[in-house]
């Protein structure tokens, strides 16, 4: 007995051991390049929320975003603490997915041997899908950390027969569902779970339904919330089906968000989308091989699938089914939360090859091709072509402490009151817009429980205008040519000449100065 205590003390050191490594790890793989790659505009919102006091949050999540509220409220913390730059606004998602690889490492070796599940957690650790996760501030990721703990206690709840491993169930997905509403679907997907593994084990059965009902009743305030927000989910998504399966083939879990094909070369636009279906056809391959191949021994191929495939199927089928036939709400990064199964079905179908020569190709291929994807999710204009931190660069190199700012609409349809502007740069990079004069702002956003505030038109500040000599016009580059062309108008009524400073991928910087 003494032998066996010991074996078994050394056995969880030894996994711990290996959980701590691919923490440490895949949180340093998630955060290389981290500080290099331009904030965009989702996550211009993400600080826009965090660095308000949590009364103004408040007032926010009753107006807007809603689904995203709890991740908000933890990064309002986070900001507080360690401030909002690039590197301090990426690295909460750095290390959750930390926590995802020693999540999928602790699961898969409750139903495979040591060796499948650190192939698990390595995969999970470079899927596409997770590193961009990793660089991106917002709860995408956190909602895959979610759901591999939410599975890890439901797999030690079948196994155990004990109460404490439900509790934590049930705290996993009421944690999930706030960071992620779709999560409702992977709870509904456990049911399947258990019905295939545990249909004639009551306690089971009872511990699920008790577990589940406890997570809906505990979520119902912020799904109603939630659904008197409906514009929040992902309605401007497709609704063609090709298009909807050729993401959920591809993006979903091997491609991440795509690249602006302006804001890099075309050699290199091609070689990341490539790769992408490389990556794609290699992981697939590995997933149909671990459901239709014997499994390799000391893995328990039932419990994997039974886990795995309705993770992977019933969310991602019942969302892009409404997508089609309903509203356009199915967006790749809302199912990030099912990266974590598709790491789990590859390693066992790595590990289920049979011949060596296929798995040793199988691992190159995968590998050259998510390198090249990685590579691509961390050029500096990697997020939707976003370039403001070089229009921050050079607004920094350049301004004169009292030269004043334009905020240029968004859209060219706004008239007497302006809501979305240029202004998410200055929010993002504010210490580089210091001491300029913001010609437009009427309230912040945090005066208005809106995520950008209200501003005047340009026309409005035309006595504001006729105090300055210099002026900084920031224009986004797809509300061009309307916007800029009421704007140039007034600044050359006003004796301005105009110099295009930056004409970048998403921005447009016009340098107007005045000689008198």
């Amino acid at each position: 007995m003494t032998v066996e205590r010991a074996m078994e003390g050394s056995t969880r050191r030894s996994t711990w051991l290996t959980s701590a490594i691919l923490f440490v790890t895949a949180t340093a793989l998630a955060a290389v390049m981290s500080p290099s790659v331009s904030i965009w505009t989702d996550e211009a919102v993400t600080i826009s929320a965090a660095t308000r006091s949590l009364s103004e949050l408040w007032d926010l999540i009753q107006r807007i975003d809603a689904v995203h509220a709890l991740y908000y409220a933890v990064m309002s913390v986070w900001v507080d603490l360690f401030g909002a730059s690039p590197f301090s606004l990426r690295l909460p998602s750095a290390l959750a997915g930390g926590g995802v690889a020693v999540g999928v490492h602790l699961l898969a070796r409750v139903m495979t041997t040591p060796r499948t599940a650190l192939v698990a957690a390595i995969v999970s650790m470079t899927l596409p899908r997770l590193t961009w996760g990793g660089i991106e501030a917002r709860p995408f990721i956190f909602s895959a950390l979610a759901a591999i703990w939410a599975t890890y206690f439901l797999a030690v709840a079948l196994a155990r027969r004990r109460v404490a491993p439900w509790v934590a169930y049930t705290a996993a997905a009421v944690v999930g569902i706030g960071l992620n509403v779709y999560l409702v679907t992977l709870v509904a997907a456990h049911a399947v779970t258990v019905v295939l593994l545990a249909r004639r084990d009551r306690f089971a059965i009872v511990g699920y339904i008790a577990a589940a009902a406890a997570a809906g009743v505990l979520s119902i305030p912020l799904l109603l919330l939630v659904r008197s927000q409906q514009g929040q989910l992902g309605g401007n998504g497709d609704r063609s089906l090709p298009s909807i399966v050729r993401k959920i083939l591809v993006n979903q879990f091997f491609l991440g968000e795509t690249p602006d094909p302006d804001a890099s070369a075309m050699w290199f636009t091609v070689a990341w989308q490539g790769a992408a279906l490389l990556a794609a056809a290699v992981g697939i391959a590995a997933m149909l091989i671990a459901m239709v191949r014997p499994a390799a021994p000391g893995d328990d191929k039932r419990r994997v699938l039974a886990t795995a495939i309705p993770w992977i199927i019933l969310p991602t089928a019942a969302i892009g089914a409404y997508a089609v036939a309903v509203s356009p709400i199915y967006q790749p990064r809302y199912f990030t939360f099912t990266a974590p199964a598709a790491a789990l079905l590859i390693a066992m179908g790595l590990r289920a090859a049979g011949r060596r020569w296929y798995i040793v190709v199988g691992v190159v291929l995968y590998a050259m091709s998510i390198a090249v994807i990685f590579v691509s999710q961390r050029t500096p204009f990697a997020k939707s072509g976003s370039d403001w931190s070089a229009v921050a660069g050079i607004i920094a190199q350049n301004r004169i402490e009292g030269d004043g700012v334009y905020f240029a609409p968004r859209y060219p349809d706004q008239r007497d009151v302006v809501e979305m502007t240029t202004r998410r740069i200055a929010a993002s990079y504010p210490g580089f817009f210091g001491g300029l004069t913001d010609l437009t702002l009427e309230r912040t956003g945090a005066e208005t429980a809106t995520l950008d505030g209200f501003s005047r038109p340009i026309e409005s500040a035309a006595t504001p205008l006729s105090a300055q000599t210099r002026v900084w016009a920031i224009f986004n580059q797809k509300s061009l040519p309307a916007v800029r062309a009421e704007s140039s108008e007034l600044f050359a009524k006003l004796g301005f000449e105009a110099e295009v400073v930056w004409n970048g991928p998403s921005t447009l910087v016009i340098e107007y100065t005045r000689s008198d």
